[in-house]
């Protein structure tokens, strides 16, 4: 399947999403720092690949976003150096800071798909997301 993207691109999705997995069982598996470790760093190279490096520290560095990319990295570092609980609490700050604006743009995508769609369609899903203002008032 070629989605029009590059091997590298293809790389860091796969990377991404490793650690994002590797992430979510270092959660579930009481806080492991190990394996938190392991998919804080999958993530960030994956992201790297997957934006470019240029288009990666434009978006770190840029003059709005400065103040929660420091956040994040200092949790990322916290999570590195073993304090897991306050670096994980930084790094969920500091990423629905910078990411934030993403939520209703995936929001909308995933609502078009259908497997998705047919989740987001549920009563208490929809009166949700109206609440957190990704959606209109269901009908």
């Amino acid at each position: 399947m070629d989605f029009g993207a590059s091997d590298n691109q293809k790389i860091g999705i796969a990377l991404s999403l490793m650690g994002s997995i590797f992430m979510f069982l270092g959660v579930i598996l009481l806080l492991d720092s190990a394996l938190l470790t392991m998919g804080n760093v999958m993530f960030l190279v994956g992201l790297v690949m997957t934006m470019g490096p240029a288009r990666t520290q434009t978006f770190f560095l840029d003059r709005k976003r400065m103040r929660p990319s420091v956040i994040f990295f200092v949790g990322v570092f916290l999570v590195l150096y073993g304090y897991v609980i306050i670096g994980l609490l930084m790094e969920g700050f500091g990423a629905l800071n910078l990411f934030g604006n993403f939520v209703p743009v995936a929001y909308r995508v995933m609502k078009g798909m259908p497997i998705f769609g047919n989740i987001l369609a549920i009563p208490i899903i929809q009166n949700a997301a109206y609440r957190f203002g990704l959606d209109t008032l269901p009908s």
